[in-house]
């Protein structure tokens, strides 16, 4: 099997307060691997099914929403926070390290990456770059004039978009190299999860208990995720 292969999630659904019941007849319990290898696998799996939507975003964009719309505005912003999630800090999974990710990409596509990552951080998601300004304008006749006419005052906002072709050609690439990288880094600590396996004992591996996903609510929404 190939590492993608193996990606294949088996789960039994149950809520918080469940636990798990009978299994029906012919199905065979399924166990958590509790090793390091395993959790670097699932964590590679989540960044390359975000990597996989953010491409398909960027498809959108790049076929379908040519024109300056706001559905190619939500696009946009869609993708290209999808992405610099993969490479930003988190509590529950070990984020992708852009250097080692695009260690063998040419100068020119790291250098895009801190601009899109730049925009991503100080215009995107946070107000901050000269992407948007504002000023309160009061217009002023004759300003040098012995008597000055002073009109009403008006809030007045500049917003450049992020949004354009370079753009998003440019992350389109970053999101093939990463999706690249992860694949191939799959496909390494898949073959360490298989030899973990082969030396722990059954003992250990059963040790926890058959493996239960446990549905998400509002209640936990701002709790740290269970291994």
């Amino acid at each position: 099997m190939s590492s993608e292969e193996r990606m294949t999630i088996n789960m039994q659904r149950v809520e918080p307060s469940q636990t798990s019941g009978t299994l029906q007849e012919g199905q065979v319990p399924m166990y958590a691997v509790r090793h390091e290898s395993a959790r670097r696998w699932v964590d590679l799996s989540l960044h390359l099914s975000d990597l996989e939507v953010t491409l398909g975003w960027l498809e959108l964009l790049t076929h379908k929403h040519t024109q300056p719309t706001p559905e190619a505005d939500a696009l946009w912003t869609a993708a290209l926070t999808m992405f610099f999630k993969c490479f930003k800090r988190s509590a529950s999974r070990s984020r992708l390290d852009a250097v080692v990710v695009l260690a063998n990409e040419p100068e020119e596509g790291r250098a895009q990456f801190a601009v899109l990552q730049a925009l991503r951080d100080k215009a995107v998601v946070h107000d901050e770059n000269a992407y948007t300004q504002g000023a309160v304008l009061v217009p002023i006749a004759n300003p040098d004039g012995p008597v000055a006419r002073v009109g009403p005052p008006v809030v007045t906002l500049f917003k450049a978009s992020t949004l354009d072709d370079w753009h998003i050609s440019n992350l389109r690439l970053l999101t093939l190299a990463s999706i690249a990288y992860v694949k191939s880094a799959m496909a390494e600590v898949s073959a360490e999860v298989e030899a973990y396996i082969r030396s722990a004992s059954r003992a250990d591996l059963v040790a926890a208990g058959p493996y239960l996903y446990t549905s998400p609510s509002v209640d936990t929404a701002s709790q740290r995720r269970g291994d």
